[in-house]
C-alpha cells in the first residue's frame, strides 16, 4: 500500500519536538477506518507535527492559516482549504502572536469577565461529503484559570427543522478532563495547562451508525474516548460540514488554537 505522508512544521521552539505519528488505518468490522496513535517526545529546538497515515489516501477539506493575517484581527474568511466564520464581538476571536517561541500564528477565542455572549470559529469544509472517514485535528493551548473551552461538529445547513446543527461536542473542563456532549458519565483523560498540546477525532459515520474516537495526546496530555453519536443525530453527521471551536455562556477566559485541520479517507 501507498504511504500519504502529511507533515505540519506547526509549532517551533517548545523544548522538544513532538512526533505524532499514526501508525495504522485499518479496517473495523463496521468496513470504517480508526487510527492508531503514538507520541515521542524528542530532545531538540523545536516542535514539529508529523502525521503519517500507512495505506489512506485522504483528501484536505479544512486547513486553518492564520499566517497572513494581522495580529488582533479576525482571522481571514478564506483560509488554506475552506472557509472561516467568526461570531462574537469584536476582540472576541483573533489572530494572536504564538503562545510558544516560533510557531507561527494562531487564533485566540475569548470571553469577558461577565460573558453576554457566544464567542467562537466556525471552519467551513470545502466539500460536504457525507457517509465516510473523517480525522479532525488542532493543537491547543489553555491558560490558567480559564473556563469550558468547546470544540463542536456541525452540520453547514440545518438538516431538518426538528434537529440542531450540532451532533458532537467536546468540553474541555475546569478539571482538566475531557467531557462529550455535556454528559458527566463520559468524562475521560487529562490535559495540561499553559502548555501546547494536541487533539485527534476521527469520524467514523454511515447509515447505520456514527462513531467518534477522540485521542488526547503531548506535553502531559493524554487518554482516549469512544462515543456513539445519538441516532436521533445521526442525520446531522452524515452532513458533516463544519467544526466550531468556542466559548460559550457562562464560560470566561481564553484558549488559543492553530493548525485545524478536518480529512477524510477516500479510499
Amino acid at each position: 500500500m501507498k504511504l500519504d505522508t502529511v507533515t505540519s512544521n506547526a509549532a517551533g521552539a517548545w523544548g522538544g519536538v513532538l512526533a505524532i505519528t499514526t501508525l495504522t488505518c485499518r479496517a473495523q468490522a463496521n468496513g470504517a477506518n480508526s487510527l492508531a496513535l503514538s507520541v515521542r517526545m524528542l530532545s531538540c529546538g523545536s516542535l514539529a507535527v508529523l502525521i503519517l497515515f500507512t495505506g489512506c489516501a485522504r483528501e484536505t477539506l479544512f486547513k486553518s492559516n492564520f499566517d497572513q493575517t494581522p495580529i488582533g484581527q479576525p482571522p481571514s474568511h478564506a483560509q488554506a482549504v475552506g472557509t472561516a466564520n467568526v461570531d462574537g464581538p469584536a476582540g472576541s476571536v483573533v489572530v494572536v502572536a504564538p503562545p510558544v517561541t516560533a510557531s507561527g500564528k494562531w487564533v485566540q477565542i475569548s470571553q469577558p469577565g461577565e460573558p453576554q455572549f457566544v464567542a467562537s470559529l466556525q471552519g467551513i469544509l470545502a466539500q460536504v461529503r457525507g457517509d465516510g472517514t473523517y480525522t479532525f485535528s488542532t493543537i491547543l493551548f489553555i491558560p490558567s484559570g480559564s473556563g469550558p473551552a468547546t470544540i463542536r461538529f456541525e452540520s453547514q445547513e440545518v438538516v431538518s427543522p426538528d434537529l440542531p446543527t450540532v451532533f458532537l461536542h467536546l468540553d474541555f473542563m475546569p478539571d482538566n478532563r475531557v467531557r462529550i456532549d455535556d454528559d458527566p458519565g463520559t468524562l475521560f483523560g487529562t490535559f495540561p495547562r499553559d502548555q501546547v498540546f494536541i487533539v485527534q477525532v476521527t469520524l467514523n459515520i454511515n447509515a447505520s451508525a456514527a462513531t467518534a474516537h477522540t485521542v488526547l495526546s503531548g506535553a502531559g496530555a493524554s487518554g482516549q474516548a469512544d462515543y456513539t453519536i445519538i441516532s436521533a443525530l445521526r442525520p446531522v453527521a452524515r452532513q458533516f460540514g463544519a467544526i466550531r471551536l468556542m466559548m460559550g455562556f457562562p464560560s470566561t477566559g481564553r484558549f488559543d488554537a492553530t493548525t485545524i485541520v478536518v480529512t477524510r479517507n477516500t479510499e
